[in-house]
């Protein structure tokens, strides 16, 4: 932590997620359909398939960050801050990073 940081300015996740329930009372067919999710998505990580992710503007009040996603016909571009960063659409391998122009 830097001597300019606060308290305020840091958020502390888990170390390790951890499994638990989300509602109370799901159906036999919530549970397996989340189950089939979850095998599913270990399958496509194992395979090194990369996610998808949908165009998103994003403003943080907790910490005053602005994050935006923005989808093309060739590159995923995520802002954080004003900084861009560019992933290939297909592969998902990082591709480089820039400022936006403000």
């Amino acid at each position: 932590m830097s001597a300019s940081a606060t308290k305020r300015d840091v958020l502390r996740f888990p170390v390790e997620r951890t499994g638990h329930a989300v509602r109370d009372g799901a159906t036999r067919l919530d549970i397996i359909k989340g189950r089939l999710r979850v095998w599913f998505g270990t399958a496509l990580n194992k395979l090194g398939t990369p996610g998808a992710i949908a165009a998103a503007d994003i403003y943080d009040h907790t910490t005053g960050q602005h994050v935006a996603v923005a989808v093309g016909a060739h590159f995923v571009r995520l802002t954080v801050n004003g900084r861009d960063f560019f992933f290939d659409r297909i592969t998902g391998r990082y591709n480089g990073g820039g400022s936006a122009m403000v």
